[in-house]
């Protein structure tokens, strides 16, 4: 299992679930952690919306995170990304086509300075009005 002082896991195209590298255990027990990790890669790993979801509680340190090629995960993944505000400045929510507008109010208290946003239900020029971000940052997702 990784280690608690882990910065940088990348698990893009992999087969298996992030949630398959935690240790098993009773759903009461604490959950593991990965305090450490300010970089997430999970690009095409055929995430759901339920590998997704623990992520920003798993990793609260985290400063860049690749959700792109991962066809099932909609809203209902970039929402808890919420609990980020503090740190996450990079987002690619790239080839997500269930990821639609949304869930841009829950990145709105991110310190998100790269939000990439191609392939999802989100135009880009509503990314960039509804988040403020530089018109640099919206046309990488274009």
């Amino acid at each position: 299992y990784p280690s608690s002082s882990l910065e940088v896991l990348d698990l893009s195209g992999g087969e298996t679930p992030f949630s398959h590298f935690l240790p098993p255990g009773p759903p009461a027990s604490p959950p593991v952690r990965l305090p450490a990790l300010r970089l997430l890669l999970l690009a095409d790993c055929r995430l759901t919306d339920a590998d997704a979801r623990p992520i920003s509680h798993l990793c609260p340190r985290l400063e860049a995170l690749d959700l792109s090629g991962n066809p099932l995960l909609s809203d209902a993944a970039v929402l808890p990304l919420a609990a980020l505000r503090r740190t996450l400045r990079s987002l690619a929510l790239k080839r997500l086509p269930l990821v639609t507008a949304h869930a841009l109010a829950a990145l709105r208290a991110l310190p998100l300075q790269t939000l990439e946003l191609r392939g999802s239900s989100v135009p880009p020029d509503e990314a960039e009005a509804s988040l403020g971000i530089a018109r640099r940052a919206a046309e990488c997702g274009r």
